[in-house]
């Protein structure tokens, strides 16, 4: 089976190149390759229409996703907790790819609180995040997975979900809040970046025991 890098790697025959030249959607979404190519080639124009930013094809994707389906200010995607090692891996490679920084937080909630109480912070901190951001649930936890966030925009963000708990749920309703911005908080040059990504992955999984 060739995985996505295999394909990238893969030096483009005329076929494909005409595929490209011609805009083919059904065949560049059916190859890596191609739609990677064809991904790349819009960034390098998106850099001509605003030179202000170095664009990525994820930029691009944000950019397109509010231009077809509305507004980023909707409801962040709410997945079970088994999905978030997987996605916080993809995240890593998307970063450690691309330069492009993200931040995980985890909410620790009181011990015995109702379900009333559960998913009014839910609501108060879903209120806050973005579409591209992830909520992932767990008995006394939830874990967010903040794309493209920097640290400048994460302290105001914990600051305000926490008011937001405080008024649906009262102030002792949350136990703890911790977060990392990656790679900041894991930046060291002798470091490979393999192993800066594993770090990340164990520092999750310790606050989630």
């Amino acid at each position: 089976m060739t995985t996505v890098t295999e394909a990238v790697k893969r030096v483009l025959d005329p076929d494909e190149l005409s595929a490209l030249e011609d805009g083919d959607l059904e065949r560049i979404c059916a190859d890596p390759a191609l739609a990677q190519r064809f991904a790349r080639r819009l960034a390098r124009l998106a850099q001509q229409i605003a030179p202000g930013r170095d664009w990525t094809p994820d930029d691009l994707r944000d950019v397109l996703e509010v231009a077809v389906h509305g507004s980023s200010q909707q409801a962040a995607r709410v997945l079970e907790g088994r999905y978030f090692r997987k996605r916080l891996r993809e995240q890593v490679g998307l970063a450690d790819r691309y330069g492009d920084t993200f931040a995980v937080v985890v909410l620790t909630m009181a011990e015995g609180v109702t379900e009333g109480v559960y998913s009014s912070v839910l609501d108060a901190v879903t209120e806050r995040l973005r579409k591209t951001d992830m909520v992932f649930l767990y008995r006394r936890r939830f874990a967010l997975l903040l794309p493209r966030m920097r640290a400048a925009g994460l302290d105001p963000l914990i600051a305000r979900v926490r008011e937001l708990v405080a008024v649906g749920a009262g102030p002792t309703a949350i136990e703890r809040i911790v977060s990392l911005v990656y790679p900041d908080n894991f930046a060291s040059e002798d470091e490979e970046d393999e192993r800066r990504g594993e770090r990340v992955l164990d520092w999750a999984e310790d606050q989630l025991r």
